[in-house]
């Protein structure tokens, strides 16, 4: 059976090793220190059981099985320190988590009906039973996008896009100096952003509004708009109602 730890805590992944390692037929594949990583190594490791924590900075545990594939998808054995309320979407999809701290005893339980798992039939169920809590748990906006690079798998911050452009049949989204890919319409990405966060100015543009550093009045409602990453952009009189409903709402 091959294992991948992720956990952001390097004491946490040590322990879960340590644990493994009494465990003859379990092949550790892996150690990630943070989601985005986590998603690679399971694209190209295909380990059969993640020990996955939920709860790491920029891109958590439920972020990290989103960005998967469902045929992809492992065995899951979560690892949290939520409360014990919390859990319940566990048991209610008959999910396998461990409650930090970790005990050796449940530890070890759950590495059997890991194994059990894997060898049965059952492993496309239990993947129908992550998604559907993911589902529950799914926040009304996009936060994060997934963009295929090559033969890599890259995760774009939706918080980090500073702008995005339309290109052809695609998106172009606009992080950190990088540009990314994304097979989409301007209009379905638009509904999948969060619109206190982002506006869109033209048919071909969306901007973070955050990012917003200046405008300059052109004509008939028409701004040319500096962002804070240095780059230029020209609105439009369709869209001008939104800027400047957003405009009103800054106090300007």
């Amino acid at each position: 059976m091959r294992a991948l730890i992720v956990d952001d805590e390097p004491l946490a992944r040590h322990g879960v090793v340590l644990r493994l390692r009494k465990f003859k037929d379990v092949e550790i594949v892996g150690e990630c220190a943070d989601g985005r990583s986590a998603v690679q190594r399971i694209l190209e490791r295909s380990p059969d059981v993640v020990f996955l924590d939920i709860q790491m900075p920029g891109m958590d545990g439920f972020e990290v099985l989103r960005a998967l594939p469902a045929e992809r998808l492992p065995a899951i054995i979560f690892l949290t320190a939520y409360q014990q309320h919390v859990l319940r979407a566990f048991d209610v999809h008959a999910l396998h988590y461990l409650l930090k701290p970790v005990d050796d005893m449940r530890f070890a339980a759950a590495v059997c009906r890991a194994r059990d798992l894997i060898h049965s039939a059952l492993k496309a169920d239990m993947a129908q039973r992550v998604i559907k809590m993911l589902d529950r748990t799914t926040d009304q906006f996009a936060s994060r996008f997934t963009v295929q690079a090559g033969s890599r798998i890259q995760i774009v911050i939706v918080d980090e896009v500073d702008w995005i452009g339309a290109a052809g049949d695609y998106v172009e989204l606009h992080s950190n100096g990088r540009s990314y890919l994304l097979r989409e319409t301007m209009s379905g990405l638009e509904q999948r952003l969060d619109p206190a966060k982002f506006i869109r100015i033209h048919r071909s543009r969306i901007v973070r509004s955050k990012g917003i550093l200046e405008l300059q009045s052109i004509e008939n409602r028409e701004f040319t708009l500096r962002l804070s990453d240095g780059s230029e952009h020209r609105s439009s009189r369709t869209y001008a109602d939104r800027l400047e409903r957003w405009l009103s709402s800054e106090g300007i």
